[in-house]
């Protein structure tokens, strides 16, 4: 048993070291070359796939609001509201051969009510008399009354002899639908339906910081060698064309706009000032890539696994991921093999 268990964590531990390394190797060949007998002309470039799912919940209140208190004791929302929020957001590179291509996102619609609207006719008109607001607002809530009684009375046994089994069941589940509808006259109608919206970025090539040139400084006619600098070690003069290494700039993070949230409308276009920014961050880590050869002709390009977040505003995260992206790598040359 005990022997079993090491080698099931052997295989788990080895496959977490496979995939931490593959995600170092993630190249692309770059160039003109022929496959297959066909000329392919290949760019290495990333398209990242951005996912939001938004909730819309929208409340009509019921014809009897005012009347809620007086007659049920409680209050009712007498005012109509349109409420969005982002209940999933997600991030991905947008390749169907990759294995970092986003699945689909589910959206749940369980909750969506498909009628919101009350009808002109309300349900708890049963004659042709007309009535005040009032005097309708006392006969519903006295039908709610009536269903709760005939309710308890049935679970009871008091009322209907002989209903039981299906036909209990059938029974209480209409009351429940009725008393239901006699509610939503007091209290509104409520839908929740939920919208998936998917936004796609293209990654621009990365930007650098700029580096001040280190200048080669030139020793003053005269001057005393230093104790590291020996007499013996003369150097040849050098030229104005000679220049000092240079320091490698450092690579800047990229941000995209890619749309606009705010919790009256939902989603909005990227330059709709009237919404909260939903920004994609993409900050470069630091990576070893293989060494390029300088007779080499054969070219790939290693993506730079970049830490990329999606941003609502400039502080609360939605999704964080660490994705290739081979704008912020590094080109390879190496030689082709001989055949």
């Amino acid at each position: 048993m005990k022997r079993s268990l090491l080698v099931a964590l052997l295989l788990v531990a080895s496959s977490l070291v496979v995939d931490s390394s593959a995600q170092q190797v993630v190249k692309k060949r770059i160039g003109s070359y022929v496959e297959n007998g066909n000329v392919v002309v290949a760019e290495a470039n990333t398209t990242l796939a951005v996912d939001i799912v938004v909730e819309t919940e929208k409340f009509v209140p019921g014809p009897y609001a005012k009347q809620a208190q007086r007659l049920l004791g409680a209050n009712a929302p007498l005012v109509d509201k349109v409420i969005h929020r982002i209940v999933k957001s997600d991030v991905a590179v947008a390749e169907t051969s990759s294995y970092y291509a986003s699945e689909s996102v589910e959206v749940d619609n369980c909750c969506e009510v498909a009628n919101i609207e009350f009808p002109k006719v309300l349900p708890d008109r049963l004659s042709k008399s007309p009535l005040t607001d009032e005097q309708a607002a006392d006969r519903a809530a006295e039908q709610i009354y009536a269903l709760r009684t005939a309710r308890l009375e049935l679970i009871t046994a008091e009322l209907g002899d002989g209903v039981y089994g299906a036909g209990l069941e059938s029974a209480l589940r209409e009351i429940d639908r009725l008393e239901k509808e006699y509610l939503e006259l007091f209290f509104g109608k409520r839908s929740v339906t939920y919208s998936h919206q998917r936004y796609y970025v293209t990654v621009k090539p990365a930007e650098f910081e700029k580096v001040e040139p280190i200048e080669v400084v030139e020793p003053a006619e005269g001057a005393v060698a230093s104790e590291v600098e020996k007499p013996a070690e003369k150097k040849t003069k050098k030229t104005a064309v000679e220049v000092a290494p240079q320091p490698e700039p450092k690579m800047l993070p990229a941000k995209y706009t890619v749309a606009r949230f705010n919790s009256k409308d939902g989603l909005l276009s990227a330059d709709d000032l009237a919404g909260e920014i939903i920004m994609l961050v993409i900050n470069p880590t630091e990576m070893s890539y293989p060494e390029s050869d300088v007779k080499g002709n054969l070219f790939y390009r290693y993506a730079n696994n970049a830490d990329v977040t999606l941003c609502l505003g400039y502080d609360e995260v939605m999704a964080k991921r660490v994705l290739p992206i081979y704008e912020f790598g590094r080109t390879v040359s190496f030689v082709k093999p001989a055949r």
